[in-house]
C-alpha cells in the first residue's frame, strides 16, 4: 500500500514434505508440480495473473562464515570509497568448496589499531575489513531457480528468508542492543544473531517439531496421532508435582485401544527440545556474542 503496510490478498498451500525436506527440494518435477498448483490457486482467487515472485531462500546447508581480508596502503594513505569496494571485491572472490556466496555483510574495518564501521575519510597506511559471508550447498539455490523456470515462474527478487523473517520481527532496539531471533521450524531451526545493527551469526540447526512426533511415533503409535498428541497434550518444560501420584498414571487415548502415560509422553517432547536448545545455544556461543544479547532471545 502507499503508506508502506501490507495487505494479504490471497494464501495458497500445497503439501511437500514427501519432496523438499529441510528446506531443500529433493525431487525437482514435484516441486514444480507444487509450485504451479499453488500459482493457479493465487491467480484464480486473485483473477489475475502473477508476473513475478520473491523468493526466500533458506534450509539446512545455510550457514555464515567469518572472513577478514588486509590491504597494505601507502604512508599517509585517506581511505576512500574505492578502497572499501577494493576489499569487498577480494572477499567476493574467496570460494568456499561446492558452497555457493549468498550474501555478504560486512561487519566493521580495523584500522591501525581501531575497529570502525565506516572508515572513508580516515587517513592509515593499512586497512583489514571483516565481513560475514552468508552461504550455501550450490544445489540449494539452484534447484529452487530449476523448479521455478518449469513451474513458469519469474524472480522478481531473491531473499536469505531468516534475515527477512528477523527483519519483520525485531525492532531497531533489538538489532542495535543485540538480539538472538530463533525460528522453530518442523524440519530445521534456524538462529539469527544482531549486535549494533549488524548480523553476526546465521546458523540452520537440523531438528525442529517433526523430530518431537518421530519421537512419539517410536512408541508404536502411528504418526499422524503422534501429532495429535504433541499439539493436544505435549509439555515441552514440566514440573509435576511429586506427590501428586495422579499424573504418574494419567493416560492420553490415541485410538479406542492404545493410551499413552502422560509423563512418558512429556519426558519425551521435554527431552528433544531440550536438545533443540542446547544445540540453539551452542550457536549463541559461537557467534561470540552471548554476554552482549542485552534484547535477550526472540
Amino acid at each position: 500500500n502507499a503508506d508502506g503496510s501490507i495487505t494479504v490478498l490471497a494464501y495458497a498451500r500445497e503439501e511437500s514434505n514427501s519432496f523438499i525436506r529441510r528446506g531443500k527440494v529433493y525431487n525437482i518435477d514435484k516441486t514444480a508440480q507444487c509450485l504451479s498448483n499453488i500459482k493457479a490457486k493465487l491467480e484464480k482467487t486473485l483473477h489475475a495473473a502473477i508476473g513475478k515472485a520473491y523468493i526466500g531462500i533458506g534450509g539446512q546447508s545455510l550457514h555464515s562464515i567469518r572472513n577478514s581480508v588486509k590491504l597494505p596502503l601507502a604512508p599517509n594513505t585517506i581511505i576512500s570509497k574505492e578502497t572499501i569496494e577494493e576489499l569487498k571485491t577480494a572477499n567476493r572472490d574467496c570460494t568456499y568448496p561446492e558452497q555457493e556466496l549468498l550474501q555478504v555483510i560486512p561487519q566493521e574495518y580495523k584500522v591501525g589499531n581501531v575497529n570502525q564501521i565506516d572508515p572513508v575519510g580516515v587517513m592509515s597506511d593499512n586497512i583489514e575489513g571483516r565481513y560475514l559471508n552468508i552461504v550455501a550447498r550450490n544445489s540449494l539455490r539452484n534447484n529452487v531457480l530449476k523448479c521455478l523456470n518449469i513451474a513458469g515462474i519469474q524472480v522478481a527478487e531473491y531473499f536469505i528468508a531468516p534475515l527477512a523473517l528477523a527483519d519483520c520481527v525485531l525492532s531497531d532496539a533489538e538489532k542495535r542492543s543485540g538480539c538472538a531471533v530463533v525460528d522453530l521450524g518442523a524440519e530445521t531451526t534456524t538462529v539469527a544473531i544482531y549486535k549494533n545493527n549488524i548480523l553476526r551469526h546465521l546458523a540452520v540447526i537440523p531438528l525442529g517439531g517433526s523430530n518431537i512426533t518421530k519421537d512419539i511415533s517410536a512408541q508404536q503409535i502411528e504418526e499422524e496421532d503422534a501429532e495429535e498428541l504433541k499439539l493436544k497434550y505435549g509439555c515441552a518444560y514440566s514440573e509435576e508435582d511429586s506427590n501428586d501420584s495422579n499424573n504418574e498414571d494419567k493416560q492420553y487415548q490415541v485410538t479406542a485401544d492404545t493410551t499413552i502415560n502422560s509423563k512418558l509422553l512429556n519426558d519425551i517432547v521435554e527431552s528433544r527440545v531440550e536438545e533443540i536448545i542446547a544445540n540453539v545455544w551452542e550457536q549463541i556461543n559461537l557467534s561470540n556474542c552471548a554476554n552482549e544479547l542485552l534484547s535477550g532471545v526472540v
